[in-house]
């Protein structure tokens, strides 16, 4: 059975593994080089929050359409869809999930 979804699950695998891998090192290096992690801004906090959880969805994603699991496709569409407002990567792994799905 061939999978369709391949090079997609390539993509939102490798994207989504460099960029929790980045936002790890950041939040963890990032609050050591501070005196404490209280001292930055609760708005940066939750933006790096919400962006970890986006990308580890990203990553999540990415296995599962290797595996060729139907039911990922509920959570592919939308992460696809915020990931293209992440340029220029982001936007190169939403446009082409978006287009294997849609090109039927």
């Amino acid at each position: 059975m061939d999978n369709q979804f391949k090079i997609s699950g390539i993509a939102f695998t490798a994207y989504g593994a460099f960029e929790v891998l980045a936002f790890l090192f950041v939040y963890v290096f990032g609050a050591t080089q501070l005196s404490s992690i209280e001292s930055l801004p609760i708005s940066i906090l939750l933006l790096v929050n919400i962006l970890l959880a986006i990308n580890f969805l990203a990553l999540l994603c990415g296995i599962y359409l290797l595996k060729q699991n139907q039911a990922v496709h509920k959570f592919a569409l939308p992460v696809s869809i915020v990931l293209l407002l992440s340029f220029p990567f982001g936007t190169f792994v939403g446009g082409l999930y978006l287009w294997q799905r849609f090109k039927n």
